[in-house]
């Protein structure tokens, strides 16, 4: 049903469905800034968009945004969810392929390992004619068998305490172990989009901070910065230190050290270490003296402290990006 609501409303607006996203279950009270704040939270790692219209629903009792993105949608970058006003708002998008697309790569897998489409046709009912239909479908896509298999993972957010619903590290863990292993016949990209499935909160905002700083990483390597940041249980006293003493390692780039520090915050505040509303004040002293900053963005950030202006945690990585292309671009020269 939403789905076909995403489809009609991007028809009617004139816009590709597959670079549309539905946002449900915004409250009828929530302003633009904030909206345009939850979204730019949750999207930045997906690129640039526009909210094209607003409507309220009267079955949720809220509204429904149509957001345009500068591209068509990644399914391994994709939130289900976005932390906003009221609770979490639901994102819908348009699947990546339609049931009888997906019969018809499946027909084309089983002829590939020496079975006849009759045959196939036979053992799941289909008339003849049907099939050959479905057999003009094109595109192979990840093995039948492998999509047999697929199991969604459990929800974790990176919480101290799981809300209801939520497994705890330990028990999320061994289980995306397990099917990250029963996976391997899929593509990487299949691969890392299934284990964004079942992250929410910190967790999502640590793999999205990862993939949008090298997208090639596997999901095996986003499994492993998972768990040395929520493997090992920590007080708050530790958790303050290792914010106050967090800095720049040797080779690793500035923006890598603000994400690394942006988790440590993150879980600070989550266990009370930290109020939330010093976060960027602390942030902005952490880079300023225990990292390696080039002349104008050390001048940029010292100017802002000067006037008591802190910027937020993504201000602050897309400064350090500009920075880095900038020395990337001289290095060039």
């Amino acid at each position: 049903m939403a789905v076909a609501m995403l489809q009609d409303w991007c028809r009617w607006m004139g816009v590709s469905a597959r670079r549309g996203l539905l946002v449900l279950g915004i409250p009828e009270d929530c302003d633009e800034a904030e909206l345009h704040a939850s979204l730019e939270a949750a999207l930045w790692p997906m690129g640039r968009f526009t909210v094209l219209g607003k409507v309220f629903r009267e079955e949720d009792n809220a509204t429904a945004a149509l957001v345009e993105l500068d591209r068509e949608v990644d399914y391994a970058l994709v939130p289900r969810e976005i932390p906003g006003t009221g609770g979490p708002w639901s994102v819908v998008f348009v699947p990546r392929c339609s049931g009888e697309e997906f019969l018809g790569r499946v027909f084309r897998f089983l002829e590939q390992q020496g079975q006849t489409v009759e045959s196939v046709a036979g053992a799941l009912g289909l008339g003849l004619r049907r099939v050959c239909w479905l057999r003009s479908v094109g595109q192979a896509v990840q093995p039948w068998v492998e999509t047999v298999r697929y199991q969604r993972l459990g929800v974790f957010s990176g919480r101290d305490r799981p809300f209801p619903g939520e497994d705890s590290f330990e028990t999320w863990l061994d289980h995306t172990a397990d099917m990250l292993h029963v996976w391997q016949g899929v593509s990487e990209r299949e691969r890392r989009r299934r284990l964004l499935e079942g992250l929410r909160g910190t967790a999502l905002q640590l793999v999205h901070g990862l993939l949008a700083e090298n997208p090639a990483r596997t999901a095996q390597d986003c499994l492993a910065a998972l768990t040395r940041v929520f493997g090992d249980t920590e007080s708050p006293a530790t958790l303050r230190v290792k914010c106050l003493t967090a800095q720049q390692q040797s080779g690793e780039r500035l923006s890598a050290f603000v994400l690394r520090l942006e988790v440590l915050l993150q879980k600070a505040v989550e266990k009370g270490a930290l109020a939330r509303d010093s976060l960027d004040h602390l942030r902005l002293r952490q880079v300023l003296t225990r990292a390696n900053l080039i002349g104008p963005l050390d001048e940029a950030l010292r100017k802002l402290r000067l006037v008591g202006r802190a910027p937020t945690f993504l201000e602050m990585l897309g400064l350090v990006r500009e920075s880095e292309a900038w020395e990337a671009s001289l290095a060039g020269e």
